[in-house]
């Protein structure tokens, strides 16, 4: 019955004769699927599969038009996020932070060393006084700053080295005096967190394995100190009569919290130091720049003095130079400008001679003309990565090593094993030696 209902509707689809081919009936056999014509396929699929067979045709009509680049070289995008990116902006950033930083501490030099001047009088206020250390009646010190440090040993290959490690760090601070130009005494009551700027000279040996550094201010010691100067009752000065103590100077920590200074050397010395650390890594990150992009100055020719041209192949040769081989391409544009360039092996092996491509020319500079239509630089611009990462990273660490004792943990390093204590050469010294002060104890910066 329904091969009988097919074959009708068959029949009348061909008698219509404008409505087209037959079509297959809804249900029929496995015989019938077989034999059935493919649909065919609509929208886009149909054109884009057509379209290898066009390109192929096309190309037959004349010279192939090949993407290629020298042998070795990055492409465009990379090139100039490495040239430019990383060793023009990044090391030239690096440079102007450092220039940056070497500003702000000569600012702060120029500023120390403004604020003192030994010819002005004496005045209530924020001032520096500069004067002779004199201690006060009864004290054995004016300020004086303990490292307590343990030293450790390694060995490595047959050879020794040992590091003394910052463990604590204690300060004992007393009233004392400073003998002013004038002849005045000042006297100066700092706070236990004074900061002091002076050598770590003194040194303690308790044991073989700890040690005790020291910075202190001696009688006789000249010193710049910072801090607010006040009239008020001094207790060693003669007395005048029923009228008690005599009004001297006194200078006092300064307020909102801001720690007295006392230096041992120019106020704006420190500062100098610093500006010029800063400076020499400033200097340093330039001429690295300068280096690099002198290195690829053929980059900058195709990208400034460059133009991109159309070549075609003219002559294809492989050289061999002992175990490497070498592929050479010369190529030819419409003005005769011809160049030669090296190509990978793959790309050799692609081309042939008549084929199109594209080039970027240098008139100015024959030599830096390469094969390909970007301005490309060689695989060496990844040197660029570590450059900038070496130099930020010893930066870094330089300046967080050379800051001086007062600012950082103190760790020293040496060759060799720690040095031998004999137990009578220990006692001589800690007879020898003033008593070590039970001081408040600070805690020590980590880096």
């Amino acid at each position: 019955m329904y091969a009988r209902d097919a074959r009708e509707e068959t029949g009348s689809r061909a008698l219509a004769g404008s409505a087209g081919p037959a079509r297959p009936p809804a249900i029929f056999g496995a015989r019938d699927r077989a034999e059935a014509p493919p649909r065919r396929r609509r929208g886009g699929a149909g054109f884009f599969a057509r379209a290898p067979r066009f390109a192929l045709s096309w190309r037959a009509m004349g010279p192939r038009l090949l993407s290629i680049v020298s042998d070795h070289h990055l492409d465009a995008w990379l090139s100039s996020v490495l040239v430019d990116g990383v060793a023009t902006v990044g090391l030239l950033v690096l440079a102007a932070h450092a220039v940056r930083l070497a500003l702000r501490e000569r600012r702060a030099a120029a500023q120390a060393e403004a604020s003192f001047d030994p010819g002005v009088a004496l005045a209530p206020g924020e001032a520096v006084v500069m004067g002779t250390v004199e201690r006060a009646q009864g004290a054995d010190v004016a300020v004086r700053v303990e490292v307590e440090q343990e030293g450790s040993e390694t060995e490595s290959s047959g050879v020794w080295s040992h590091e003394w490690s910052e463990t604590d760090r204690k300060v004992r601070v007393q009233p004392f005096y400073l003998r002013h130009a004038s002849g005045a005494r000042v006297r100066v009551e700092p706070g236990e967190d004074v900061m002091l700027v002076d050598a770590l000279d003194g040194m303690i040996l308790v044991d073989r394995t700890k040690r005790v550094r020291v910075a202190e201010l001696v009688p006789g010691e000249q010193v710049f100190a910072v801090g607010d100067l006040r009239r008020a009752p001094d207790p060693e000065a003669p007395t005048q009569g029923y009228r008690g103590a005599a009004q001297g100077f006194l200078l006092v920590p300064r307020s909102h919290g801001r720690r007295m200074l006392l230096s041992s050397e120019p106020l704006g010395q420190r500062f100098a130091r610093r500006a010029a650390f800063h400076l020499r890594w400033g200097a340093f990150a330039a001429v690295a720049s300068i280096a690099f992009n002198a290195a690829f100055a053929g980059f900058h020719a195709r990208r400034w003095l460059g133009e991109t041209i159309d070549v075609r192949v003219t002559e294809l040769r492989e050289i061999e130079r002992g175990d490497t081989d070498y592929h050479e391409v010369t190529v030819q544009g419409e003005g005769g400008a011809a160049i030669v360039d090296e190509v990978s092996h793959a790309a050799f092996a692609r081309l042939r001679k008549g084929d199109a491509l594209k080039a970027r020319h240098v008139p100015s500079w024959p030599l830096a003309s390469a094969v390909g239509p970007g301005v490309t630089a060689h695989s060496a611009a990844w040197v660029a990565l570590p450059l900038l990462g070496v130099l930020a990273f010893a930066y870094l660490i330089r300046a967080h090593g050379t800051r001086p004792w007062y600012e950082k943990k103190v760790v020293d390093q040496g060759n060799g094993k720690l040095p031998d204590v004999e137990p009578g050469a220990q006692a001589a010294a800690a007879k020898k030696a003033p008593k070590r002060p039970e001081g408040r104890r600070r805690k020590t910066s980590s880096g």
